[in-house]
């Protein structure tokens, strides 16, 4: 069933507004396209995989030649790293294209950066800060869940906490709260899933790192053995293995069988992360929101990377988002969102949006495009964009690459001599302290253990990360 014929139609907005042309009213998680059985028919192996951008990043030569203009090469380039990304998720928006529709769409229900506070949940790996920055950009700084994989483990108390900082004025009748959610994956450049490049490592990466664990450690011990009792963890890895059972809990929830996790994804398993996480985030406010003082709204998806296979290339990396959940609760009412029907901005209105991000500057980026020839027909404007690493983009690296090679050059040319590095600083030897005083038997720095072990004698806690090609 397709999201067009899941909506039911519930008559008029309770607000005393006009009623946007976006509005639609729907059952229970409508913007869901895709379903675990629809993502394990696709076959990442397939003989097309890592065809379609390969063509297109060959396209300059030929259509060069045909006298096709620059803009046409990169709208060209880009519809073919939007369709790496559609064979796996056929809604995914340009991250500067889907902030934008989500401001328009909240901003008609009256929230906007001076009257809400958003809190935002995400995986804890540093690449998904690129999208948080997004959501500060239009409601401030945001109060963050975030957990390995999206897991949320802040609980009431800790939701509770960051809703207390909304913004509270004499005109202001209701708080405004905004929830984010998003579970995390990498489709790289050559439509790789589960790969993301990073600065100053070698080789591929993984995204997201906790649920290609989870995947792999589930399918290896069975549905069953991985369904913890609700509450129990491990008090050495509390949140991985939170997550893994209420991963497997949730299939198992879902009627999966074992033969079924086997043939599973991780583009499945990210699916069922969405899921998962946000039947969570709708429990807890539930049990944290009183609507009677407060009106909020839920957005969930999936974040995609689209990054080159190697960090310091040419290729740009991109950012994408699969929408899955969009709606206000207004009056206690809830209300559904079609950010599908919210039509994209231009590039140009998406360069000078980015031109005022932190460390942008007013620098119009040159990759920018719209597409309109995704796999659902879908259109998206897209816009190359930097790793979250301030000190470490690609841009940079690529000076300092450039500047180096022009020094080295230079040292030959003007024949200086390499010297030895000079001694280390005398501070540096000075620095060193004696260790902090501990009373003997004190113990509390120390994690409890289940097990009753001495803290001293446990054994390394092995990291169940790996590289995505090990």
């Amino acid at each position: 069933m397709n999201m067009t014929s899941q909506r039911q139609s519930l008559g008029k907005a309770t607000l005393g507004v006009t009623r946007p042309n976006f509005l639609v009213s729907m059952p229970a998680r409508p913007m869901h396209t895709r379903s675990a059985v629809q993502c394990s028919t696709i076959n990442p192996d397939s003989s097309n995989r890592g065809s379609v951008a390969a063509k297109a990043a060959a396209a300059p030569a030929n259509y060069s030649k045909r006298l096709l203009s620059t803009d046409q090469i990169t709208t060209t380039y880009l519809s073919g790293r939007l369709r790496q990304v559609s064979q796996y998720f056929p809604d995914a928006l340009g991250v500067d294209d889907f902030i934008a529709r989500v401001e328009i769409a909240l901003h008609a229900y009256g929230f906007h950066g001076s009257n809400t506070i958003a809190c935002c949940n995400l995986c804890r790996d540093e690449v998904t800060h690129t999208l948080k920055q997004k959501f500060d950009g239009v409601f401030g700084s945001s109060f963050n869940t975030n957990g390995l994989g999206g897991v949320l483990t802040c609980g009431v108390t800790g939701l509770s906490a960051g809703l207390s900082h909304a913004p509270q004025s004499e005109g202001l009748v209701k708080e405004r709260y905004a929830f984010f959610s998003f579970p995390h994956i990498g489709v790289d450049s050559t439509g790789k899933v589960g790969s993301i490049s990073r600065p100053g490592q070698p080789g591929a990466s993984g995204a997201c790192g906790a649920l290609i664990a989870a995947l792999g450690q589930i399918k290896g011990a069975g549905l069953e053995a991985s369904c913890a009792e609700p509450g129990v963890h491990d008090a050495r890895d509390p949140e991985y293995s939170i997550l893994k059972q209420r991963l497997a809990r949730r299939l198992k929830y879902e009627g999966t069988d074992d033969n079924e996790i086997n043939d599973m994804s991780l583009v499945d398993m990210t699916d069922v992360a969405e899921r998962t996480i946000t039947d969570d985030l709708e429990f807890l406010i539930k049990n944290s929101v009183d609507t009677e003082k407060a009106d909020y709204a839920v957005v969930t998806g999936v974040q995609i990377h689209s990054w080159s296979t190697d960090f310091d290339d040419d290729s740009p990396n991109l950012e994408f988002i699969s929408p899955c959940s969009c709606y206000v609760v207004i009056r206690g009412v809830r209300t559904y969102l079609d950010l599908n029907s919210i039509p994209p901005m231009t590039p140009r209105q998406i360069g000078l949006l980015a031109a005022g991000e932190a460390g942008a500057a007013t620098r119009v980026d040159d990759h920018l495009a719209g597409d309109a020839s995704g796999s659902a027909g879908s259109v998206t404007t897209i816009r190359a964009i930097d790793a979250p690493y301030s000190f470490d983009n690609k841009r940079s690296r690529n000076v300092i690459k450039q500047q180096t090679e022009t020094y080295a050059k230079l040292m030959q040319e003007e024949d200086l001599q390499m010297r030895n590095a000079s001694a280390w600083p005398s501070w540096q030897t000075n620095m060193r302290a004696e260790s902090p005083f501990k009373m003997e038997g004190d113990n509390s720095t120390s994690l409890d253990d289940p097990s009753k072990k001495e803290a001293s004698g446990d054994e390394p806690v092995a990291s169940s990360f790996k590289k995505v090609d090990e």
